[in-house]
């Protein structure tokens, strides 16, 4: 049966900006079948289209956008859209993933995937309507913010255009700047630089091409029971809907694992004035999803009516927003913290990023590491709202001392060599909001995670701080909790190769997961577990790639803070993440050498011979 009827439009349309021209290429059943798409099928392309040691920024290093064969059809949460590249922030591989309705509308043209080589002379959008390709002229759009970008492509093209876009910091090539959608943001790695380097300042999509899946009635049964057991959790049906993500901060305070003041701490003693309580009480105006296809509806949009910051609307903050440039900086005006994150989406830049680098800056003004002179006459105290403001003011538009800040922590940290122990960074990515001595599981899943810290790559905060599935002792570090991770970690490729939205793990298991695939391609695996060694496939392969580039166990660390100080309060009091006995589990568990490198015994053993 031809992959068209099975959830696939079955073609990857290739762009090159440098030739001005486009083809399309069928999709290789064999390769969707073990790696399913998104994630699977975005990574598989970056390995076979490039050489190790491809430079980021150059025309040479594709920029994929990929879809998964759920995408845009009934499924619940299945409007996300997967960005992979090589990051220019990391040198590793990066897959990045927004909500909105993007993705939907690609697939809607016909193809699966679009891969973007290349680079003009001058700016340019890509046009995909109904499948025809144009290159378009986009001078008059550069420079403008995202919502600006956005707004004037669709009072060029038609409303019914879906546009992803980059801000003036993807025009600068800052390695914290993301690919923008709806207000929704590919945000980490610095994807949005990828795309600057090519000058392709939009892409713009309308389709209205049919999605046809393997067994209607079984998929329709297996969507609505996705969508009954999405409504009956309280995570999805509750706590998400009313506090959005923001629902769990109090929670992760209380067992110390908000990072505060640079992951000094796991405490913050104003954690309830920017909990999700707090917003929901004081600022949020509205809920909402990002596709009419998603029963959670996490997104909140805040409205700030008074003070400094009057009328500024956005769309979050989302918790990881709320922990980057609150509580790591030691700061709880929620307002303030709404226009930083008003910033940071209008210029293009990741949240979290920003968040960390204005708190390094701040341990580094602290310990007189860096002067006020240095700073532009900023003084970096913590909790200083108005210092945090004007510091991600200046990162966003590339001003002053902002040129250099932009670059992230490790490469700040150079500057000052005494601040390596706390630059608090995995493989050049800035470290997400949980506290990792408060929560082992998670500082397995830093030093390990492909494109460096990140905490959504294999999620056992769930499990080991909030209780989810009945909870998991979060200061063990034994066999269990590494294969706890490992299972986290598989189950989150498949997600991301279907592709669904990460918060479908909060009331789904892989069994619900399960039922939809195979109802939608056909494909005959036996059951959860044949779809959870896709998962181990895809993370094995996006291990291959990352050897590759050079990685390896030296690469697979925590900062010295998280490894060697003593965590200061809380119930993780006196603990520091035992790293080394779970990366000799995690390595062994995984058939991988000491050195983290995949044997091939394993490499054939998961089939990835037959299709590299």
């Amino acid at each position: 049966m031809e992959l068209e009827n099975r959830g696939y439009m079955g073609k990857i349309l290739y762009v090159d900006l440098t030739e001005c021209s486009s083809r399309f290429q069928h999709l290789d059943e064999k390769v969707t079948y073990l790696l399913l798409g998104g994630k699977g099928l975005g990574l598989w392309l970056l390995y076979k289209l490039t050489e190790g040691g491809v430079d980021p920024l150059s025309p040479s290093n594709p920029l994929i956008f990929a879809t998964g064969p759920l995408t845009g059809t009934i499924a619940p949460t299945s409007s996300k859209l997967c960005v992979v590249t090589k990051s220019p922030a990391t040198k590793t591989l990066l897959d990045s993933y927004c909500g909105g309705f993007f993705a939907s509308e690609l697939k809607f043209t016909g193809y699966d995937c679009l891969v973007i080589k290349g680079r003009t002379e001058r700016p340019v959008m890509v046009v995909i309507d109904r499948g025809e390709v144009d290159i378009k002229p986009a001078e008059n759009l550069w420079g403008l913010t995202t919502a600006e970008t956005e707004s004037n492509v669709k009072r060029m093209l038609g409303e019914d255009f879906k546009v992803v876009c980059i801000g003036p910091a993807g025009e600068r090539l800052s390695p914290i700047s993301g690919i923008f959608s709806n207000m929704r943001c590919a945000g980490r790695g610095g994807a949005g630089a990828v795309m600057g380097s090519k000058n392709l300042k939009a892409i713009a999509v309308r389709g209205r091409e049919p999605i046809s899946v393997y067994d209607g009635e079984r998929f329709k049964k297996a969507a609505w029971i996705a969508y009954r057991t999405l409504r009956m959790s309280e995570s999805t049906a509750r706590s998400m809907p009313t506090y959005g993500t923001a629902n769990i901060l109090l929670t992760i305070n209380e067992m110390g694992a908000l990072p505060t003041r640079n992951f000094q701490t796991g405490r913050f003693d104003r954690a309830e004035e920017i909990s999700g309580e707090s917003f929901r009480e004081t600022l949020w105006k509205s809920d909402h999803a990002c596709s009419l296809n998603c029963p959670i509806r996490c997104s909140k949009f805040a409205l700030v009516e008074s003070g400094t910051f009057k009328s500024v609307g956005v769309d979050g903050p989302d918790y990881e927003t709320i922990f980057s440039l609150g509580s790591n900086c030691g700061v709880s005006d929620k307002q303030a913290i709404c226009y930083a994150n008003y910033l940071c989406d209008m210029y293009g830049i990741d949240t979290i990023s920003a968040g960390c680098i204005v708190a390094f800056v701040m341990e580094l003004y602290e310990k007189g590491e860096i002067s006020k002179q240095e700073l532009d006459g900023i003084e970096a105290n913590w909790g200083d709202a108005e210092a945090m403001v004007k510091l991600v003011e200046k990162i966003a538009k590339c001003e002053g001392i902002g040129k250099f800040l932009q670059l992230g922590v490790r490469e700040i940290s150079k500057r000052y060599p005494n601040s390596k122990s706390y630059a608090m960074e995995v493989k050049g990515l800035e470290m997400p909001g949980y506290e990792p001595r408060a929560a082992q599981g998670m500082g397995l899943c830093y030093a390990i995670s492909e494109r460096g810290a990140c905490h959504l790559r294999a999620y056992t905060a769930g499990t080991e701080l909030c209780g989810h599935l009945g909870g998991i002792d979060p200061l063990s570090y034994d066999r269990v909790k590494v294969l706890h991770a490992i299972d986290r970690q598989d189950e989150k490729a498949v997600i991301d190769s279907a592709v669904l939205c990460f918060f479908t793990l909060f009331g789904l298991r892989l069994k619900e997961v399960y039922q939809m695939i195979t109802s939608c391609t056909g494909f005959d695996y036996e059951d959860e577990s044949e779809l959870k060694v896709v998962g181990e496939r895809i993370i094995t392969l996006a291990r291959l790639f990352n050897v590759r580039e050079g990685f390896g166990r030296k690469d697979d660390t925590l900062p010295d803070r998280s490894l060697k100080t003593p965590l200061p309060e809380g119930p993780a009091r006196g603990e520091i993440v035992h790293l080394e006995p779970m990366l000799n589990e995690y390595y062994k568990a995984r058939g991988w050498d000491e050195n983290g490198i995949p044997t091939l015994e394993r490499i054939k053993e998961l089939k990835l011979t037959e299709i590299l």
